[in-house]
């Protein structure tokens, strides 16, 4: 009588952790079809704290060709060689990055992720329209104090020379 007993236990907890799993597992799934994410992003923008106080700062890419600045205001600026730059304002939600340019009323959202010393930036969306670009590409910025961009002809030489390497790299496959 005893085992009887035992064993339906241990199908009540069976059952009952069987009815957790699904019950997170299926709308934590359609979630990320939806929103077009990993699990692991999902899990990462939900455990990581906030993302708001990290991206404060000052951000500039290896190449010195372009930067973010973010302000606790909810605005930011960002750097295209020494003499091209935008302001705007932003807003976080989850690991979407939304910049609006209020002077053209441009949009564009970002996946993010941020720690103290790196920001990863992918376009998710221009203007509303889904990006679905072969040529998409995370880009990386690291914190600095101070932005120190290129001058504009030395920026145009990289980007040559980039899209050069990507023409070469593409001819010998």
């Amino acid at each position: 009588m005893a085992k009887k007993k035992k064993s339906g236990i241990s199908k009540l907890v069976f059952v009952i952790i069987f009815s957790i799993l699904v019950m997170t597992l299926i709308p934590s799934g359609i979630y990320c079809a939806v929103e077009r994410i990993n699990p692991i992003q999902m899990v990462s923008s939900v455990i990581t704290f906030n993302n708001d106080d990290l991206i404060i700062g000052k951000w500039q890419n290896e190449e010195r060709t372009s930067a973010y600045e973010f302000f606790e205001d909810g605005t930011y600026k960002s750097y295209f060689t020494q003499k091209y730059s935008l302001e705007g304002e932003y807003s976080i939600k989850g690991n979407k990055l939304t910049l609006l340019n209020p002077s053209t009323n441009q949009t564009v959202v970002y996946t993010f992720s941020v720690n103290k010393k790196s920001l990863e930036m992918l376009i998710y969306q221009e203007n509303g329209l889904d990006s679905k670009s072969d040529t998409d590409q995370t880009v990386k910025y690291n914190k600095v104090d101070r932005i120190e961009l290129r001058d504009p002809l030395d920026a145009l030489g990289i980007i040559v020379d980039s899209l050069k390497e990507g023409t070469t790299d593409a001819s010998e496959e």
